[in-house]
């Protein structure tokens, strides 16, 4: 029997019953602050083969943490009180070094063209504070986030765990019903206790968001992720101010990307419309016509693939690497094809993995030298200095395959169970092994019809975000 794809999975949560389990002291839907994680559980028992999407969170090093709580303590007080019309909010997992400065590639370019008082607040990843920084209005999350995750452990109650438990068995139920799917009793138990620790934070978090936006005053807030169920209690807050949310795009989103996409019973429903943000700000009219998450679609553009593309010169380097794009969660099935990959081409390119983001400091450690036998470990924390030197760019899931075209010398989907799953749709040509690559890359390359390059990154992305601006600070929240 085939695998499922997402259309198929939110059957699952086409149901009005998902709307009536609720926090019974604030009335809060729980579906949205479990959704992503019980759905990409399911994902990850069926597509990925050696490691889970969704893990219980490991152990904070302490030193590296009180650390980064000190620099951001000193930092936050020597900012002192910021107020704007527009704030941004991100994850901070975007940065890299521009003429050394750290510059964040996802949130920055928008805060420079917002309101001259545009405050930005930003989280800590792996510990690290970047400074210097080109956008001097910012505060960093990270007291209000530490604040919060110790109140989600140390508040958990019976009745917490109770309604955690009921919510889950009933979307666990529906989907062996519906699609004979499982979920171990382990991983039902890591569930439940995520959604626990989220309910027993809720008062935490929303008195949080809530002095946030009282002290900034924004009358438009840019949040990254704000479409994940994650972030519900701040667009609930937000609204219940007046206070408009968008979410601008920071990476690939797709008809297999559950964050986006939504059954009808929930894109139907104002209740859970409540949950989400305003607008969505996407890249091009491609990536908007690909998903139906129930708010408002704008086509800005990608900034940071704009500017870069602007700033590179004609590359006169030789284009000798194969580049692989990893994903974030199975660096390990990465690092296979890429040696097999190696000892196949036997020198005739240089291969390159390139870990994700999210991965980047665990791989530094495991590979501290920079390469794992004959693979080369990417250092560069840009992505478009390696596509210069990239005679073909691979990957399974990832936004870079997008934007390695036209200046990599060729672009290969990997063409797995997962990146069906995750790209229904797409404009590449593939591969389903290292040997069907190196056939590939032997190959004259061929014309695909496909998606017309303005609709994947919309051009002039200054005239369009100031247009995006203008209505929605004259509009109500």
């Amino acid at each position: 029997m085939p695998r499922p794809s997402l259309a198929q999975l939110l059957e699952i949560e086409n149901d009005s019953t998902f709307l009536e389990f609720r926090c019974p002291r604030s009335g809060v839907l729980l579906w949205p602050l479990v959704r992503n994680q019980f759905l990409r559980q399911l994902i990850s028992d069926l597509y990925y083969q050696q490691a889970p999407l969704v893990a219980a969170v490991p152990a904070v090093p302490r030193r590296q943490a009180l650390g980064a709580l000190g620099r951001v303590l000193r930092h936050n007080f020597q900012q002192g009180r910021m107020r704007g019309e527009v704030l941004v909010v991100g994850t901070g997992a975007g940065h890299f070094q521009r003429e050394g400065r750290w510059f964040n590639r996802i949130t920055d370019y928008l805060a420079q063209e917002s309101c001259a008082d545009t405050v930005m607040v930003e989280g800590v990843v792996d510990w690290h504070v970047p400074h210097p920084r080109w956008n001097q209005r910012v505060a960093y999350w990270l007291p209000w986030q530490g604040a919060i995750t110790v109140a989600g452990r140390l508040l958990t109650r019976e009745h917490h765990l109770a309604a955690a438990r009921e919510l889950l068995e009933y979307a666990r139920q529906r989907a062996s019903q519906l699609l004979g799917l499982t979920i171990a009793d382990s991983n039902m138990d890591m569930l439940v206790g995520m959604l626990a620790r989220k309910l027993a934070r809720l008062p935490v978090m929303q008195h949080a968001y809530r002095r946030l936006l009282e002290r900034v005053q924004p009358r438009l807030v840019l949040l990254e992720q704000a479409c994940y169920g994650d972030f519900a209690p701040f667009n609930q807050v937000a609204r219940e101010m007046g206070i408009r949310v968008a979410e601008p795009q920071h990476g690939m989103v797709s008809g297999g990307h559950d964050a986006y996409c939504y059954a009808p019973v929930l894109r139907e429903s104002e209740a859970y419309r409540a949950c989400l943000p305003h607008d969505f700000l996407g890249y091009g009219a491609w990536w908007n016509s690909q998903i139906n998450v129930p708010v408002q679609k704008w086509v800005i553009g990608n900034p940071h693939y704009s500017e870069q593309r602007r700033s590179m010169a004609p590359t006169e380097t030789a284009q000798t690497d194969i580049l692989l794009l990893g994903d974030g969660i199975e660096f390990t099935l990465y690092l296979a094809l890429a040696q097999e990959l190696a000892h196949l081409l036997r020198g005739r390119y240089r291969i390159v993995l390139r870990p994700h983001p999210l991965e980047r400091a665990q791989v530094s450690l495991r590979f501290p030298e920079g390469r794992a036998g004959e693979v080369l470990i990417d250092p560069n924390r840009d992505i478009y200095s390696s596509f210069a030197s990239a005679h073909a760019v691979v990957g399974e899931v990832s936004t870079g395959l997008f934007e390695a075209q036209g200046i990599a010398g060729r672009v290969l989907l990997w063409e797995t169970d997962k990146a069906r799953f995750s790209y229904p749709q797409h404009p590449f040509s593939g591969f389903a092994d290292a040997q069907a690559l190196v056939e590939a890359l032997g190959e004259p390359q061929g014309e695909r019809a496909g998606v017309l390059a303005e609709e994947i990154w919309a051009p002039d992305w200054v005239g369009n975000y100031r247009q995006y601006l203008a209505q929605a600070l004259a509009a109500p929240g």
